[in-house]
């Protein structure tokens, strides 16, 4: 991988580590909202990895259906934002949602091409 795919990842994983120590430093949230984004996003970056990288990891299925989990919520997470940033005067969270479901983009992309049947990765190689 290229050093501009490994700071990706780190862009990628940063609004979730954040959300993470926010969350511990307040005592707030239980563990979805605690971990929740840290997972979901945790798991994105790994299919980009491994879609950078060429390498098969776990089946196809699994990220097809990664991809289209992650899709939802990271658009509901999206519209979230923008109700908030138009309607509830919530800057901060607001874009903090809008930027984190827009900087997935291109990952969730990679992520479909890499789960695509016609990817040549999952064929069975003797």
């Amino acid at each position: 991988m290229r050093l501009t795919q490994w700071m990706y990842t780190l862009v990628l994983l940063l609004p979730a580590i954040l959300r993470l120590a926010e969350k511990l430093l307040s005592h707030t949230g239980g563990f979805a909202s605690r971990y929740g984004p840290l997972m979901a996003m945790g798991l994105l970056a790994i299919g980009y990895i491994a879609a950078a990288r060429n390498s098969p990891v776990i089946n196809r299925v699994f990220w097809r259906g990664s991809f289209w989990l992650l899709s939802a919520l990271l658009s509901l997470a999206g519209v979230y934002g923008l109700i908030l940033l138009a309607f509830a005067g919530n800057v901060t969270a607001g874009a903090a949602l809008l930027v984190a479901a827009v900087i997935a983009i291109p990952a969730l992309s990679s992520l479909y091409r890499y789960s695509s049947i016609s990817s040549t990765i999952w064929e069975n190689k003797p």
